[in-house]
């Protein structure tokens, strides 16, 4: 094998089959510690897009989207969903906590909002994070009034449980149903 000066590599002294034979052994050797990794520990690991939240901007999207007429903060709005006053003021911002609440209750908002304002309220990712955001967090909360819904909006507030036991639907669930430990149904 010819000597090569340090720091340089040449093809004609290895030949170019040997050379391209080394290129893909370096190549195939580069992907083998994150191949393994990965396959090893049955986790093939992926980017998370976490939308960044503005509680004040949920604050505004809790009335405009039409939270207020079914929830309630501070006593104010509606009563045919759960209030969603929070406990103190937030240190963390769980919003896929805030989703998995959100799709619990869905089947019932689905209802509501089909009945109540004649469509399906659409979210972005972005005002979810923003409603997660305020709903979690007294201090973003404070001094909510109905003075922040419009005029017109505060006659379509539902002031009572919309359903009795009695009344709701065969088709909408009354329980969701407990999973044993390991999170299968």
């Amino acid at each position: 094998m010819a000597r090569t000066t340090r720091g340089s590599f040449s093809a004609l002294k290895l030949g170019l089959p040997a050379f391209l034979a080394g290129i893909f052994a370096l190549a195939f050797l580069a992907l083998q510690p994150a191949a393994a990794d990965s396959h090893q520990s049955g986790n093939l690991r992926k980017n998370v897009t976490v939308p960044s939240v503005d509680q004040n901007r949920g604050r505004v999207l809790f009335v405009t989207k039409g939270c207020v007429i079914c929830h309630s903060i501070a006593g104010e709005g509606g009563m045919a969903a759960p209030a969603l006053d929070a406990a103190e003021p937030a240190e963390s911002i769980d919003v896929l906590g805030f989703v998995s609440r959100l799709m619990r209750g869905m089947p019932a908002m689905i209802e509501l909002q089909s009945i109540e304002l004649g469509y399906q309220i659409a979210l972005e990712p972005e005002e979810i994070a923003d409603l997660a955001g305020f709903v979690s967090d007294a201090s973003a909360q404070t001094n909510f009034s109905k003075d922040e819904v419009p005029e017109p909006m505060r006659d379509w507030i539902l002031n009572e449980p919309y359903w009795d036991e009695q009344e709701w639907p065969d088709d909408l669930p009354k329980e969701y149903p407990e999973f044993p430990d390991d999170g299968q149904p």
